[in-house]
């Protein structure tokens, strides 16, 4: 067994400090096993931004961007991994930043995953250019295939994820509540087609979806509310592989 923890969340209207030490507070509080994964929203310090001031946007070259640097530092803190990310500076002119996360494990000085947003939402595609990789990571028997918000619409990335080897996919969102029916929905079809546990973290509030869980049949995990809270899941590899030899479906076929 293993644990994870969705650190559902909303940021300070003073600033990414204020957000960085009221998340270490809740990670903290929930009192993490070691080895477990910590999933924070999407773009957890700022909230979703569709033209962020440049201000907003982290050089992730440098040693001194904030969001990575208080990520590292929290994962050697609490001896876990953590995903969660921000907005990077990218080098256009006409699409100058990027909405990505990646994973931070303790002992390690730069995230060891690491994923661009590829489905831009709306505006946020007028400003963000759109990342082209899919990247995993292993975590605890997993392998693990993260993704943002919006991605989740596009089940065929997921699949592709899913033949290169998936048993675990993330989504850290900023999915607004009058869309929830659809982000629940979205996130069991993703659950049942690719025989997947399924994590969504999402930002607190009224207005927005909650976090949820999925198991590899669709069995949800996780009852939410809108409140800033911290929900753990208990999460069984063998419960995957029960799935997929129980009810053995093809996998596509990847196309390099």
């Amino acid at each position: 067994m293993a644990n994870a923890y969705l650190i559902q969340t909303e940021p300070r209207p003073n600033g990414i400090e204020a957000t960085f030490s009221r998340v270490r507070e809740m990670v903290l509080q929930a009192n993490p096993t070691a080895g477990s994964l910590i999933l924070l929203p999407e773009m957890f310090a700022t909230g979703f931004l569709t033209n962020p001031p440049t201000a907003s946007a982290e050089d992730l070259t440098s040693r001194e961007a904030p969001t990575p640097r208080f990520l590292q530092a929290l994962a050697d803190e609490t001896q876990c991994a953590i995903l969660g990310g921000g907005i990077e500076a990218f080098a256009s002119e006409s699409l100058p930043f990027c909405n990505w996360t990646g994973l931070f494990q303790p002992g390690k000085r730069t995230p060891q995953a690491f994923y661009r947003k590829r489905h831009p939402f709306a505006d946020e595609a007028k400003h963000f250019t759109a990342g082209t990789k899919f990247s995993s990571f292993d975590w605890q028997g997993f392998s693990v295939s993260p993704f943002i918000c919006f991605d989740l619409r596009f089940p065929e990335d997921f699949r592709l994820a899913r033949a290169s080897g998936a048993s675990l996919l993330t989504v850290q969102a900023e999915w607004p509540t009058s869309r929830a029916l659809h982000f629940k929905t979205l996130l069991r079809a993703r659950a049942i087609e690719n025989q997947c546990y399924v994590l969504a973290c999402s930002r607190a509030g009224k207005a927005f979806a909650t976090s949820s869980a999925f198991d590899p049949n669709g069995e949800e995990l996780l009852d939410a509310d809108s409140a800033e809270k911290t929900f753990c899941v208990n999460l069984d590899v063998s419960q995957v592989n029960a799935a997929r030899a129980n009810f053995p479906l093809p996998l596509p076929k990847i196309h390099v």
